[in-house]
């Protein structure tokens, strides 16, 4: 029994979280400070960055002790951006591009015997992320982690459990999140894009615990119209058809401004019984272009039909946005077109027996 209380009791010590352990560890997180399409909302990066900032104390101050670095991501590639050269409120900022060289400088010097580990990129509330979307934490973690080895050019640990704090993400902010992942996630089921990966990882800065109410309803509104205009790129274009006879060809227009191929089924459900109409399956748009399609359509009965076009994929889920393809029948029945047709060359017959008859009586 003794032995058994000796075991019990130093597993106790060897399962103990990577969080407690006895090295000290650097945290070097912030919130983000680029909106979703790469601008600098503020300047206060470059100030965190000095040596006597926020960020600069973390790396410029410390020891040259062993010790455990937990990075973010997210935070780096901003400082790469401003690195590359930057520009805010339209001006270049020479200055701040010198002080974010300075900083991963430092940073890749004081990591260089430590150890790295990757945060989930944008430092989300991993609680609330297992809880909404378990798998986008592993994606998350996998992408920080492949993310950082190439910005330091080193191996790096990719462990979940160094996240602190809570985000108190409001039900609106999450289901707005969850539309615009699931809207990403099935848009790279159909066409591979480095773009919609990038995009698919920001995502998650909306659940950074650092974020205020207000930073959060910024980034939450700015996403959507990030992910919507990322979907418009590949989509089935709306149009207009007057369709005149009960079989009718309609030419409908697809869009693909991604870099690479992409191929589709579309999805085409008629609001009524008016038309018949049938999916378009197995079609290839080749990069940044657009192709026409033939739509074959009968018509039941005259009127108008509203039909929503959306991509599909080949397990059958629907991705993207829905288009509108507003369609109208003007057909004549045939028995009635018959009847027109008669009364008309009745009518011209008549005119011609009038006219023969006005020349004879003028002649006589």
């Amino acid at each position: 029994m003794k032995k058994l209380l000796v075991v019990l009791f130093a597993s106790a010590f060897l399962i103990t979280p990577p969080a407690q352990a006895d090295t000290p560890v650097t945290r070097i997180v912030d919130k983000p400070h680029t909106n979703f399409e790469g601008e600098f909302r503020n300047n206060e990066l470059a100030t965190n960055l000095l040596p006597a900032g926020k960020l600069g104390k973390l790396i410029f101050d410390q020891p040259l002790s062993s010790r455990t670095y937990v990075v973010d991501a997210a935070l780096i590639k901003e400082v790469l951006d401003m690195a590359d050269g930057y520009s805010y409120a339209g001006k270049e900022d020479l200055v701040g591009e010198i002080v974010a060289k300075n900083w991963l400088a430092q940073l890749k010097f004081v990591t260089v015997r430590n150890t790295v580990v990757a945060l989930p990129f944008g430092n989300p509330d991993e609680k609330l992320l297992k809880s909404i979307a378990p798998s986008e934490l592993k994606f998350y973690s996998q992408y920080a982690q492949d993310f950082l080895e190439a910005a330091l050019n080193r191996p790096v640990v990719a462990q979940n459990g160094w996240g602190t704090g809570v985000s108190r993400l409001s039900d609106q902010f999450i289901s707005s999140y969850t539309q615009n992942r699931r809207l990403l996630t099935g848009l790279s089921t159909i066409v591979s894009s480095e773009e919609i990966t990038d995009l698919r990882a920001r995502l998650a800065v909306v659940m950074n615990p650092i974020l205020t109410k207000d930073e959060q309803a910024f980034f939450t509104y700015n996403e959507k119209i990030a992910v919507k205009k990322m979907a418009g790129r590949l989509k089935v274009i709306p149009g207009r058809y007057q369709i005149t006879t009960t079989e009718a060809k309609l030419p409908i227009t697809l869009v693909n401004n991604f870099d690479t191929a992409a191929v589709v089924n579309v999805s085409l459900i008629p609001m009524n019984s008016r038309i018949q109409i049938e999916n378009l399956n197995n079609i290839t748009i080749a990069p940044k272009s657009r192709q026409q399609i033939l739509l074959a359509v009968d018509v039941i009965a005259p009127g108008s039909t509203l039909v929503l076009a959306q991509l599909m994929n080949f397990k059958g889920q629907l991705v993207g946005e829905v288009s509108k393809l507003h369609l109208t029948a003007t057909i004549i029945d045939s028995r009635v077109a018959w009847f027109t047709t008669g009364a008309a060359v009745l009518l011209f017959m008549g005119a011609v027996t009038q006219s023969v008859r006005r020349v004879r009586r003028s002649r006589k």
